[in-house]
């Protein structure tokens, strides 16, 4: 069960139950000043809060369909993008680590360990394929890198 309380919680108050988060086999949560994250045993980062610059990892919400988690509230304020604010995302979300990385589906990822802070969250992430790596030519490496860390920052 996880339970969140709040820097002004008593004995006598009742903490809030994320109902997102029941039965999901919660292993650590982590807090940043408007965002959280929960890391599950079977390596999945579920995140929700203020978008905050990206700070939850979702990914570029102007590219989800509009009412969904981390995108625009709807069509118009997609369309108009960055003059509207995104809203916080409430129900806790799935962060995905594949993103740009291959076209013809998802790429298995575990995620062991996360930390948030301030307006950003980061998280130690293995490569489920595996071999992935080993097909990048080494002078290609740094290139891939950066469009890894770019794709988490959207």
């Amino acid at each position: 069960m996880v339970l969140k309380g709040a820097s002004n919680t008593t004995p006598e108050m009742l903490p809030t139950i994320i109902p997102g988060l029941q039965n999901r086999s919660v292993t650590s949560v982590v807090c940043g000043s408007n965002h959280f994250g929960a890391l599950t045993s079977s390596g999945k980062l579920l995140t929700w809060g203020s978008y905050s610059e990206g700070a939850l990892g979702l990914g570029d919400p102007g590219k989800f369909p509009a009412g969904s988690p981390g995108g625009y509230a709807n069509e118009n304020q997609r369309v108009q993008g960055r003059n509207r604010l995104i809203p916080s995302v409430t129900v806790p979300s799935e962060v995905r680590f594949d993103h740009g990385l291959k076209a013809e589906g998802r790429v298995e990822r575990y995620c062991f360990a996360a930390a948030a802070g301030g307006g950003g969250t980061a998280a130690l992430v293995l490569d489920l394929a595996g071999d992935e790596i080993d097909e990048i030519p080494p002078e290609d490496l740094e290139q891939h890198f950066e469009t890894v860390l770019s794709a988490t920052r959207q």
